[in-house]
């Protein structure tokens, strides 16, 4: 007999849905829906809902794909696939069915453009930038397109027109900000992912190149965000000089960052980088809906 549903059972479902990543992506469509339309109309909650469902079944297709390496990684074993609590049969079908009731819901009440950019986003992240992570080290550039897609679901649920400046702007922020989030991810756990058979930066940089990297790319993220003001993206004063001041207090962190080095310094600067996208996203958002 099937074991009766439990708290335990949802959680593990909900451990494979990833909802720390699920969420983002949900609110970075959602920005690019209010930065066409200014405000919370139709088709808002069905757009939000089958983005959420969409990135969820990606996210667990994702982890049936990685369950093998995910086994050896001290970070990622006790998921529910290599800790064994949902076997791998059972969350392709969970995964599935919340990819096509996702992809169906954006088909129904969005439109096929929209539904076409998300299922390009869920191919490029499950067939493109997964098979690359064992390819290259550097698998992450491309894989960053899975970042900016997002927004275009939302402006092209909206109505607006999927290569118009304001998006494509947005679209390239989102793609710049992806890349230092990763590198980061790897100064913390190079050796784990060398571990479970990844390539690894480490093993084409020295460290110190890699931090100087991760700079660049924290800079040019910075500028990028920059540039939403001067395309009038965000135009409201008060939320131009908290972009400023947020993308001075940015840089500065990562100057000393660059001396440190510590392993409670790599934790911070993962958080500060989040924090920096999350909080445009929210300027955009409240800039679109004030405006």
């Amino acid at each position: 007999m099937s074991k009766p549903f439990s708290f335990s059972v949802f959680r593990n479902y909900f451990q494979l849905a990833k909802p720390k990543i699920t969420f983002p992506v949900t609110l970075s469509a959602l920005t690019g829906f209010l930065l066409y339309q200014g405000s919370f109309s139709s088709p808002w909650v069905s757009m939000a809902a089958g983005v959420f469902l969409m990135a969820a079944g990606s996210s667990a297709i994702n982890q049936v794909q990685e369950s093998g390496p995910d086994r050896k990684m001290a970070r990622t074993r006790h998921r529910p696939i290599p800790s064994l609590k949902v076997s791998p049969v059972r969350a392709s079908i969970f995964a599935a069915c919340l990819s096509m009731i996702g992809l169906a819901l954006l088909l129904a009440y969005s439109g096929p453009l929209p539904t076409l950019v998300a299922f390009v986003t869920l191919g490029w992240y499950n067939g493109v930038y997964t098979f690359l992570k064992r390819l290259t080290a550097f698998a992450v550039v491309p894989g960053s397109l899975v970042g900016a897609l997002p927004p275009f679901i939302g402006w092209t649920a909206a109505g607006g027109q999927i290569l118009h400046p304001h998006i494509l702007l947005v679209g390239f922020f989102f793609f710049i900000g992806q890349i230092p989030h990763f590198w980061l991810i790897i100064l913390r756990y190079d050796k784990e992912y060398r571990m479970a058979g990844f390539p690894v930066l480490s093993d084409l940089l020295i460290h110190e190149q890699i931090y100087r990297l991760t700079f660049v790319w924290v800079v040019a993220t910075v500028l990028s965000g920059i540039m939403l003001i001067y395309f009038e993206i965000i135009t409201l004063l008060p939320a131009i000089i908290i972009l400023f001041i947020a993308s001075a207090l940015l840089l500065g962190y990562f100057v000393a960052w660059l001396r440190i080095k510590s392993e409670k310094e790599k934790i911070k600067a993962f958080v500060f980088i989040n924090s920096y996208y999350l909080m445009v996203m929210f300027l955009i958002i409240i800039n679109s809906l004030l405006r």
